[in-house]
């Protein structure tokens, strides 16, 4: 299988910044590691006392955050991967988003299981730099990036079996290779994790196997968590391209729809019936 990249691609920035990382042990006690952890016990006390967040709070922080993003202080990932797990469990994504660049461009490749980690609770797509770091992660180490996704598809933590198969879905955005594992998870136990893949099954995946995502997509209407429920909503009004692949009627996704239309849910009722409503051209 190819990622379209090769492990270590040279032109890629984020693989030659850590190109030198096991020439940088030099000692605990040098004057270079000393200044790195003063960096960081400085980047950990601004960010503990907040008074710099507010408009421009990054550009503040930027210099020293970048003073910590090489190689020689690799030898600071155990207390990177410390703070970026408190700041995820604090839910604070500003003091997040600046440990986990900082942990990308001081360890590469070696820092992705706890970026994915961090990405349990938030994968927003909207150009956050946790989202934007791992891409370039993903990028620049694509057979480490594939090899973890796979890895955490099968977890007993629901939170990263969604992380691994957004991972998947990554390297195999039209579902012609791993279309099955995506389908396959609308069994799992965890609701969090069947409404990823009715979202995911509307989305450019679902054309892998056009039948069967619509098939799991109407099935999933009648799904016992309103979450699940929610996310079929918006999947079969994206699913619209899918749905003509796949031979079936409209008739067959419009019937979904207007049961959802009567769901004892309101927020899924809402959504059914904006989904139905003649001005989005769907039927």
């Amino acid at each position: 299988m190819s990622h379209g990249l090769s492990e270590g691609d040279g032109g890629d920035t984020t693989a030659h910044r850590v190109s030198g990382m096991a020439g940088t042990d030099r000692g605990e006690g040098s004057a270079e590691r000393a200044a790195l952890r003063r960096a960081l016990e400085e980047l950990d006390a601004r960010l503990a006392a907040g008074a710099e967040r507010g408009p421009g709070a990054c550009v503040r922080f930027d210099s020293l955050v970048e003073k910590l993003r090489t190689p020689a202080a690799a030898f600071l990932k155990p207390e990177l991967e410390e703070r970026l797990a408190r700041h995820v469990a604090a839910d604070d994504s500003f003091a997040r988003d600046r440990m986990a660049h900082v942990l990308a461009g001081a360890c590469g490749q070696e820092a992705l299981p706890a970026l994915l980690r961090a990405m349990v609770t938030d994968r927003n797509e909207d150009g956050d730099m946790l989202h934007v770091d791992v891409l370039d992660l993903f990028e620049a180490w694509p057979d480490t990036a594939f090899a973890l996704s796979m890895e955490y598809t099968v977890s007993d933590d629901p939170g990263l079996r969604r992380v691994g198969l957004w991972g998947v879905c990554f390297f195999d955005s039209l579902g012609t290779e791993y279309f099955g594992l995506v389908a396959d998870a609308a069994c799992d136990p965890d609701p969090g994790v069947r409404a990823d893949v009715m979202t995911t099954l509307g989305s450019s995946v679902g054309l892998g196997d056009p039948s069967r995502a619509l098939d799991i997509l109407i099935a999933g209407a009648s799904d016992a968590a309103p979450e699940v429920r929610r996310a079929v909503v918006s999947a079969l009004y994206g699913a619209r391209e899918a749905a003509a692949l796949s031979g079936r009627p409209a008739p067959d996704a419009r019937a979904a729809l207007e049961r959802l239309a009567t769901d004892e849910e309101a927020t899924v009722r809402d959504a059914a019936r904006r989904a139905l409503a003649p001005a989005t051209g769907w039927f």
